[in-house]
């Protein structure tokens, strides 16, 4: 009994940890200064211009140095695949210490693979001669007052009522791991969810979450409806992802997601999902945030709102997910964790595979007709498009095709 009431303890404590661990979000020099050799070097994501008073300050410290070295580097490996998370899971894989970036040690490798073709050593070499030559350390230092007010405002508007005690509870376990917000101040929009393995320290998950909303002073703003599920989102896939290792999960899974991800393919890998294993991992965290939302009594409204999101996003058996995951969450003595429920998981997609073709819309007519025609009279002004079913969601886009923007009739989408 001794035995028994020992283990229930630590089993108690262990579950407790990361709803008492308190989350307070930073600016991380060492996201600020990778993400801006990225912006010199004209990466797409990485020049977003949403904080404009930023911007502009970048602008005037570092416009001297868009020819410096690294900045060339960059883009020569740039077709190697380094962007988006790849970038960030490099800024996260360095220390900072004595003013001198290197590399961490870890227990387990977890650099994006994609540097595995880049000469690594040289790249922070470089950053490191980047950081004395440009006056970074002076830029960061300058912008230290902006960084603490968006922290605090971030603290104020998303962390007051996050409800960090859900996700063991949900989940049914602690992920052992340790738990970092930081903020991407000059990132836009995007977001990544990144894990570190340093040595002799826990596994860290690393929420980057990109600063995008700001004021006419320049002041960082956090809408709770945006931000706050941008956060439950990174912190559930490091509860998530990894079942898919697991008891031959993947070998399951992967006939009927390999279907799926085909009729999808295009619409994921334009939002960076590249193979079927993200898309089902995605569409497990994206499912659990809802999940979050009606046990934390969100309003109606948002909750059919991010639905909605999922869906225009092409996740679109997320309401039936959602109410799977409805099941696991009201039998808790027959599917303890989230790891027991999920071969219900895998039978989910299995049976929805064969039937999402359904899901799709197709287009039944065009009036007038002019498809693959190359006489079509200039003078049309409206084109009827007529769909198998009734089209959800408030957004269109038209796409200009291979002959480009000179051939492209209308002015105003």
């Amino acid at each position: 009994m001794i035995k028994k009431l020992l283990g229930l303890s630590m089993l108690v404590i262990s579950i407790l940890s990361f709803s008492q661990e308190k989350l307070m979000p930073k600016v991380d020099e060492r996201i600020e200064i990778v993400s801006l050799v990225f912006r010199l070097a004209g990466a797409d994501e990485y020049t977003q211009d949403d904080n404009k008073k930023y911007v502009a300050d970048i602008n005037t410290y570092f416009d001297r140095h868009k020819n410096s070295e690294i900045v060339e580097f960059i883009q020569k490996n740039r077709n190697k695949g380094l962007g988006y998370d790849a970038v960030i899971s490099m800024a996260l894989h360095l220390s900072f210490e004595n003013g001198k970036f290197s590399l961490i040690k870890e227990k387990e490798n977890s650099l994006d693979k994609r540097w595995e073709q880049v000469d690594i050593r040289q790249f922070v070499s470089l950053l490191n001669r980047f950081y004395k030559q440009s006056g970074f350390q002076k830029f960061f230092k300058d912008h230290s007052e902006d960084y603490k007010k968006a922290e605090k405002e971030y603290e104020n508007s998303i962390l007051s009522d996050f409800n960090q005690g859900w996700f063991s509870k949900f989940y049914g376990k602690d992920a052992d791991e340790e738990y970092k917000i930081i903020l991407g101040y000059g990132n836009g929009d995007t977001n990544y969810g990144i894990k570190t393995h340093p040595e002799k320290q826990n596994t860290t998950v690393n929420a980057v979450i990109g600063v995008s909303n700001f004021d006419k002073e320049g002041n960082a703003r956090f809408e709770k409806s945006k931000y706050q599920p941008l956060l439950i989102h990174e912190f559930n896939h490091s509860f998530v992802n990894y079942i898919l290792e697991l008891n031959g999960n993947r070998s399951k899974l992967e006939n009927s997601a390999q279907k799926l991800y085909r009729l999808i393919e295009n619409e994921l890998k334009d939002q960076a999902y590249g193979d079927w294993e993200t898309m089902i991992n995605e569409s497990i965290v994206r499912a659990v945030v809802i999940r979050y939302m009606i046990d934390n009594h969100y309003s109606q409204k948002d909750i059919e709102t991010e639905v909605s999101a999922q869906e225009k996003r092409k996740f679109l058996w997320i309401k039936e997910l959602v109410n799977l995951l409805a099941t696991y969450e009201s039998n808790r003595k027959q599917y303890p964790t989230l790891e027991s429920f999920y071969p219900e998981i895998i039978a989910f997609y299995n049976e929805i595979a064969p039937k999402m073709q359904m899901f799709i819309p197709k287009v039944l007519s065009v009036f007038p007709e002019i498809r693959d025609k190359n006489d079509v009279d200039s003078s049309i002004k409206e084109i009827t498009i007529n769909f198998d079913q009734e089209m959800t969601g408030n957004g269109s886009s038209f796409s200009m095709g291979s002959l480009g923007k000179e051939h492209f009739p209308l002015k105003k989408i």
